[in-house]
């Protein structure tokens, strides 16, 4: 693959797309608006490309609107923002160009975006500086798509004033949420740490029973001042705690953020971590327990944190979602914990949170019994008094939100049949030396929770004493993948790995918001899906749709093995654009048989498929099992789409189904001249 590969692609309406290749002329469909689409608030949409992903005639997607539709325009002045009250304008346009901040852009005339930093699920995160104090600050910037969400700036006005009562050294501090009116964004300001990430150097850190005592009892009194205001952040792992200077008795919580009222009536927001996170989040966040969600939820995952350091890797609490349900109802395994901290993190751990420790207060308690140093006050100046009951509270941080949590349950426990026997501990009943090994179980782990992506594994093994790992797929940060899976190789004791992302394509963040939904129900053996080879070369064609042309004749391997399942076929592209093809067995079948799409069957439930490109570049096709119906505008939202209430439909779609999600990737190349 050339550098071009990892270079963002044209505009939409320039993008060429995949198509059927039918046995004769096949007139695509027509182009109408979505129903619901308001014409005032929209942004605008591309034109119809010529040459796109086009399902058969018989069925028709929800296209988007073939004509821009009218925006607002920003204000032509911005205002500095409100810092205590989070309050902001009745008129707000995402700014639509793709361009998104960037390095020199003043922010409300205040802050100074100074450099890029990292890109994640909810956004793009940049070091700053106030130019009226100097002040150094990091500001996160929100995705249009989200931005352009009334539920996201809804919840800005709500969170902004508990977020900036955030105080305590163990949490970094916001000074603002806001927008700015002539860039369209929404955005966050909070201090800037000079530091590094905990998730970094969890196999360089060596902490003493003393010193784990210490960054207990920090953090916990952290979160407790949190939980004080009705804060609950949901989100505690490694990677969401900065180390000051490197140092872990500086130890700093971040990434408050998205949240949700614990009010049943409230509205949902969808973070951008709870799928990155499952080695860490409490049982009741994946649905057990009635989903009771509260401090206790902070208390679980801050021990599986300090589990983590004394380890020197990530828990092994993760993997699938099935895996990560069962895990938590065994315990996890403790040993690598000083023997005077395990009461303390036994208590915590407790899967029921009946029978948990319920409050920070209770942490910070039973660690005094423990005789460990490194005492912090008990009670921070000012600091409210911690509430004694549940309350109603807000949920903070990069969680899917309960709703999401609710139907991802329901695909758990309704679709698994006998529960799996696990040893009382967590721990597995065998554990292979062998460094691929190892290494394709530590890749294989992380894969699911890896943001904006669609990885797997094209081969595994060792370059002397080197592991290397070659993987294929798409992702929106590839070197952002790349790290994550490099931390998780650390984390199981592979250092120096080798990791090869030369046929991995980058796409778009438009793109990101569904595959992360698409992942949530991804197969776990990934199986029912493949492409003999991933490089197609185009020829000139003698018939069918690209006839006199040169197009790629890219083959499909469909082996869905269960005549009962139904299913439906969509296709991706680097772009985000994403297309229904094939909505039903009984269409696939009516199709196959009437010679409209070129279809092998080669037995037992299994299928090759031919589908043709006229373009260079990377197309994606997904496979979705369980039981019908697939609403075409369900399974392959338009862009305008992807918000947090498409989320929640279409897990909760698939938890109804037992949907279960499987997608390839291949490229079409012109290497060969004729």
């Amino acid at each position: 693959m050339n550098q071009d590969d990892n270079k963002p692609g044209p505009p939409e309406d320039q993008e060429d797309r995949t198509v059927f290749m039918p046995s004769g002329d096949f007139p695509p469909p027509s182009v109408q608006p979505p129903a619901d689409a308001d014409e005032a608030t929209v942004p605008p949409q591309p034109p119809e490309p010529v040459g796109g992903f086009e399902p058969p005639a018989a069925n028709p997607p929800v296209a988007q609107p073939s004509e821009p539709a009218t925006t607002f325009d920003p204000p032509p002045t911005s205002q500095p923002p409100r810092e205590a009250t989070g309050h902001f304008g009745t008129q707000f346009a995402p700014r639509t160009d793709g361009q998104g901040i960037q390095v020199g852009d003043v922010l409300n005339h205040i802050f100074e975006v100074k450099r890029f930093i990292a890109r994640g699920g909810m956004g793009e995160v940049f070091e700053g500086v106030n130019v009226n104090t100097d002040e150094r600050v990091a500001i996160k910037v929100m995705l249009p798509s989200l931005a352009a969400d009334p539920n996201v700036i809804s919840m800005f006005r709500k969170e902004a004033r508990t977020l900036t009562r955030l105080q305590h050294e163990a949490l970094v501090q916001y000074r603002v949420l806001a927008q700015e009116p002539q860039l369209g964004v929404l955005y966050i300001v909070t201090e800037y740490v000079d530091g590094t990430n905990l998730a970094d150097v969890l196999g360089q850190v060596e902490a003493t029973p003393e010193e784990l005592a210490q960054l207990l009892r920090r953090l916990a009194a952290g979160l407790r001042v949190a939980h004080a205001l009705g804060a609950i952040h949901r989100d505690m792992s490694p990677d969401n705690v900065l180390l000051e200077d490197g140092n872990l008795g500086k130890a700093k919580i971040i990434d408050f953020g998205i949240a949700k009222d614990l009010d049943p009536g409230s509205a949902t927001i969808v973070g951008d971590g709870f799928a990155g996170k499952l080695n860490y989040v409490a049982p009741e966040q994946l649905g057990d327990f009635g989903r009771d969600v509260g401090p206790w939820s902070d208390v679980y995952s801050l021990a599986l944190v300090i589990l983590a350091v004394a380890g020197r890797r990530n828990v092994q609490m993760g993997g699938s979602l099935v895996d990560a349900v069962d895990k938590r109802r065994a315990g996890p395994d403790l040993s690598a914990a000083p023997e005077a901290l395990r009461p303390v993190l036994e208590k915590m751990t407790k899967a029921n949170p009946a029978e948990r420790l319920r409050s920070m207060d209770e942490v910070l308690a039973e660690l005094d019994k423990t005789g460990l140093t490194g005492r912090l006050p008990s009670t921070p100046p000012g600091a409210p008094a911690a509430p004694s009951g549940p309350g109603k509270g807000v949920l903070i941080g990069g969680g899917i939100a309960a709703l999401l949590v609710i139907a991802l349950l329901g695909w758990l426990l309704l679709g698994r049949g006998e529960e799996p026997q696990v040893a009382k501990g967590g721990a597995p009943a065998a554990v292979s030396s062998d460094p691929v090994d190892v290494a394709r179980g530590a890749v294989n782990s992380v894969l699911p929770s890896v943001a904006c992506t669609w990885l797997d594994i094209v081969d595994i093994g060792r370059d002397g004493d080197a592991v290397t790992v070659a993987l294929t797929g798409v992702a929106g940060n590839p070197s952002a993948a790349q790290s994550e899976i490099s931390r998780a190789l650390a984390g199981a004791g592979i250092n120096g790995a080798s990791i090869n992302f030369e046929e991995v394509s980058t796409i778009t963040q438009s793109g990101c918001g569904a595959l992360d939904t698409y992942r949530q129900v991804r197969a776990p053996d990934g199986q029912r899906l493949a492409v003999p080879q991933r490089k197609f070369e185009k020829r000139m064609q003698e018939a069918g749709q690209y006839a006199g042309q040169l197009a790629a004749n890219a083959l499909i391997n469909i082996n869905v093995g269960d005549p009962t399942l139904d299913f439906a076929l969509v296709g991706i592209e680097p772009s985000g654009v994403i297309t229904s093809l094939i909505t039903s067995r009984a269409q696939f079948d009516e199709l196959r048989e009437g010679g409209v799409i070129v279809v092998t069957d080669v037995g037992s439930d299994r299928y090759r498929l031919q589908i043709d490109a006229d373009h260079d570049g990377w197309s994606g096709i997904m496979l979705l099992t369980g039981k019908g119906p697939f609403p075409p505008e369900l399974i392959a939202p338009g862009l305008v789409s992807r918000g947090p209430d498409w989320t929640n439909q279409f897990v909760s779609a698939a938890a109804a189904g037992g949907w279960q999600s499987n997608m390839v990737w291949f490229k079409n190349v012109d290497e060969v001249r004729d």
